[in-house]
């Protein structure tokens, strides 16, 4: 038969604190000594910026407590205490202010909710970085590149500085796939990812845009130094053997410079300089210097 009687604050499983408006501790339940070690006589009389990080105590200080005062109550703000070892634990915090000023807290322990939300953050940020990758390369798909280059060609058109596409096709991948299958041809893209990846700036946006072709935006870029990007793929795709011969990779590279500066655009005339350096005998770059309003 259940008894009121036998019940008091010190059967829940959560903190119980009552202070004065002062935030003077008057009284906590043994929560406070079973499950954060501090001793019930410790915090009597002290405020309670003894049980709060100094980032929580800025928090009560600037947004809890004016409100508390203000509506009468809080509810669900996640801050984090001290244990009486000195030890950081998450808590949910609810309180209500009485008709006398008093104010009754409840401390709820989240440290597993923090975990779960850790959790659900580092998933969040997997599936997003899934969303915006190629799976065989690992580098930007398109999607991903495109939003992320309309960016950085708008910086570059405020700006006034110049920016390269550089569009990477591999010679020959047909007979790739063709002679060798599509496991080979899928060990020459991935590698040609790598190699890209490896020697690209933080600054540089780089993808696989399409089958066998690449699409590298190089920002703040001019002509001069887009070409020794080129020849430094030229040479380095020379490591990449299939069967006993190296890869060979066409390249067109479109320099463009001035207020208006378009994906579509600069990504067009790229490829017209790829398709100028197939008919010119692969294994080559051809560039194009663009300048609008400058």
């Amino acid at each position: 038969m259940f008894n009121s009687k036998n019940v008091s604050l010190d059967s829940f499983q959560s903190g119980a604190m009552v202070t004065t408006p002062n935030r003077e501790i008057i009284y906590v339940n043994s929560y406070f000594e079973q499950e954060l070690n501090w001793q019930h006589d410790s915090l009597l009389g002290k405020s309670t910026d003894v049980l709060f990080t100094y980032s929580s105590k800025i928090f009560c200080e600037s947004y809890l407590v004016p409100i508390l005062f203000t509506e009468k109550k809080c509810e669900e703000m996640q801050l984090a205490l001290l244990d009486g070892n000195g030890n950081r634990v998450p808590v949910i915090i609810n309180a209500k202010v009485n008709d006398e000023g008093l104010v009754f807290w409840s401390f709820f322990n989240a440290s597993k909710r923090d975990v779960l939300y850790q959790e659900l953050l580092e998933a969040r940020e997997r599936l997003e970085q899934l969303s915006s990758t190629d799976d065989l390369t690992g580098l930007l798909n398109r999607r991903a590149f495109d939003e992320r280059a309309t960016i950085a060609l708008e910086v570059a058109s405020r700006s006034n500085q110049p920016v390269s596409a550089v569009l990477i096709d591999i010679d020959y991948f047909k007979k790739i796939n063709d002679s060798y299958g599509h496991f080979e041809g899928d060990r020459v893209l991935r590698e040609l990812g790598l190699l890209l990846q490896k020697f690209g700036r933080i600054s540089d946006l780089i993808a696989r845009y399409g089958g066998e072709e690449f699409l590298i935006i190089l920002p703040d870029t001019d002509k001069e130094g887009a070409a020794i990007l080129t020849q430094r793929i030229h040479s380095l795709v020379g490591q990449i053997f299939v069967g006993k011969n190296p890869i060979t990779v066409s390249i067109g590279l479109c320099t463009y410079q001035g207020k208006s500066i378009a994906l579509n655009s600069i990504y067009r005339q790229a490829d017209d300089m790829l398709y100028l350096a197939k008919n010119n005998g692969r294994n080559r770059t051809e560039c194009v210097v663009i300048n609008e309003g400058t």
